[in-house]
C-alpha cells in the first residue's frame, strides 16, 4: 500500500507540477522583463505542454540563465516556507531543476564544444534535482540504496515517463531525444541522491497522505479544465473576428 501510494501521488501531482514549473520559468520571467523595459510580449501561448512568453530582447541575461535563476529563487522559497515538508513540494524543486536543466542540455548538445557557463548552470540544475530527490528521501525514508532507488522511481521517475508519453502521443513534435533528455538526468539524480544518504538524518518511512493525493488529483482536473475553457475561449473569439471580416455588412 505504501508503494501504490507514492505511485498515485506522482500521477496525481506531476501534471500541475510540471506545468507550473513551465509557466515560472519560461513565462513568469519574460513577462517581468517585458514590464520592466516597457517592451511588447511577442510571443504568449497557453497550452497543456506549457505556458511560454518571449520579451522583445534579452539584453545581457540569456532565457536560460532566467530560468536558473527563477528555479533557484522558488526552490528558496519552498525551503523557506516549509514547501518540503509535503512530497509535493520536494517534487516541486526536483521539477524546477529539471526544467532549468533543459535549455542547458539543448545547448551542450547542439554546440561543436560545451562552453564553461553552460557547464555552470548545468551543474546547478542537476544539483537542484538532487537536492530535490534527497528531499523527498528524508519523509519516505529506505532501508537500503535499491529501496530508495526505487522509491524515487515510483514517485518521480513512472509518473515523469507516463507523462511524456501522453504527450508524445498528443504532440508529433515531442521527439524521443527530448524524452531522453528528460528522464536521463532525472534517474540518473534518483541514483545520486539514493547513494547519498547511507543513514538518514531522519530515519522514518512515511508514505503519500491520501489528502496530498486528493489535493493534487484536484488541482490536475482544475488546471485542465482551465486550459480547456481558454482555449475555447481562444477559438471562439479567433472565429468570431474571421467572420467579421469576411462579411463586409458587418464593419
Amino acid at each position: 500500500m505504501r508503494w501504490l501510494r507514492l505511485l498515485l501521488l506522482g500521477l496525481a501531482s506531476i501534471y500541475p507540477l510540471y506545468w507550473t514549473a513551465q509557466f515560472i520559468l519560461f513565462f513568469l520571467p519574460e513577462i517581468l522583463v517585458a514590464a520592466w523595459r516597457a517592451e511588447p510580449i511577442q510571443v504568449v501561448s497557453i497550452s497543456y505542454l506549457q505556458a511560454t512568453a518571449v520579451a522583445h530582447s534579452h539584453q545581457g541575461f540569456a532565457a536560460h540563465w532566467e530560468a536558473l535563476l527563477f528555479a533557484l529563487i522558488f526552490s528558496a522559497l519552498i525551503l523557506a516556507l516549509g514547501g518540503d515538508r509535503f512530497l509535493t513540494g520536494s517534487f516541486a524543486v526536483v521539477l524546477l531543476g529539471q526544467s532549468s536543466l533543459l535549455p542547458f542540455l539543448s545547448l551542450a548538445i547542439t554546440s561543436r564544444s560545451i562552453a564553461p557557463a553552460t557547464a555552470i548552470g548545468g551543474l546547478f540544475a542537476s544539483a537542484l534535482i538532487v537536492f530535490g530527490l534527497f528531499r523527498i528521501l528524508r519523509r519516505i525514508g529506505g532501508a537500503d540504496f535499491i529501496d530508495r532507488l526505487a522509491l524515487l522511481t515510483l514517485l518521480a521517475v513512472l509518473p515523469q515517463a507516463a507523462l511524456w508519453l501522453a504527450f508524445r502521443v498528443a504532440y508529433p513534435f515531442f521527439g524521443t531525444r527530448f524524452l531522453l533528455m528528460l528522464l536521463i538526468p532525472l534517474y540518473l539524480g534518483a541514483i545520486v541522491a539514493a547513494l547519498v544518504p547511507a543513514n538518514l538524518p531522519e530515519p522514518v518511512f512515511g508514505t503519500a497522505p491520501w489528502t496530498e493525493i486528493l489535493a493534487s488529483s484536484a488541482a490536475a482536473a482544475l488546471l485542465l479544465l482551465a486550459i480547456t475553457l481558454s482555449n475555447r475561449s481562444a477559438t471562439a473569439l479567433d472565429s468570431r473576428s474571421g467572420g467579421d471580416l469576411d462579411n463586409p455588412a458587418q464593419q
